[in-house]
């Protein structure tokens, strides 16, 4: 058998290390930035309460019926509580680290990052609520829907909409 052998040009060998080691350091600065008190209590807990309110809120809108305490959400049959790491911060920090490594003007990374999170909020929206009623209808598969189905989701949906601006902004480069 043979070997594969592709060959990259220095510059765009030069390019793709600076925007993967971008990429690392930004996501390294979200990490520590997520793991302190201040982020925690100031930041992530009542951005959590948001997405239990607003799911709670589109829960009502369509007919059903919801109770949200915090980061608590429930109904007649059961309940969840949205915590760190189900909020979609973890995967829109992986946007945003994509988004400002690479490089684009200001405006671009403004609209990406803005566009962006967008999706990921509605996305996770729709997480929430689906595991909610996922939870009161079929608890048995609770647990392996959230973890197995549902993270990988969020993460995927934050690297297509990365894929997705990143194309947009190759091809306005390219015209």
């Amino acid at each position: 058998m043979g070997t594969l052998k592709i060959k990259i040009k220095k510059p765009v060998m030069k390019s793709l290390i600076r925007l993967y080691l971008s990429f690392g350091v930004i996501m390294i600065f979200f990490i520590i930035v997520f793991n302190t008190k201040i982020f925690y209590w100031n930041v992530n807990v009542p951005f959590t309460s948001f997405i239990a309110f607003v799911s709670g809120l589109v829960i009502n809108i369509f007919g059903g019926s919801s109770h949200v305490t915090g980061t608590h959400l429930s109904t007649a049959h059961f309940s969840i509580n949205v915590v760190d790491g189900c909020n979609g911060l973890y995967a829109a920090a992986i946007l945003i680290s994509g988004v400002i490594a690479y490089p684009s003007s200001i405006a671009h990374k403004l609209l990406g990052v803005l566009i962006g999170f967008s999706a990921i909020f509605v996305l996770n929206l729709v997480r929430v609520i689906s595991l909610l009623y996922l939870g009161q209808y079929y608890p048995d598969i609770f647990h392996e829907a959230h973890i197995f189905i549902w993270q990988p989701i969020i993460i995927l949906w934050a690297i297509f909409i990365w894929y997705i601006w990143w194309s947009i902004i190759e091809g306005e480069k390219n015209k």
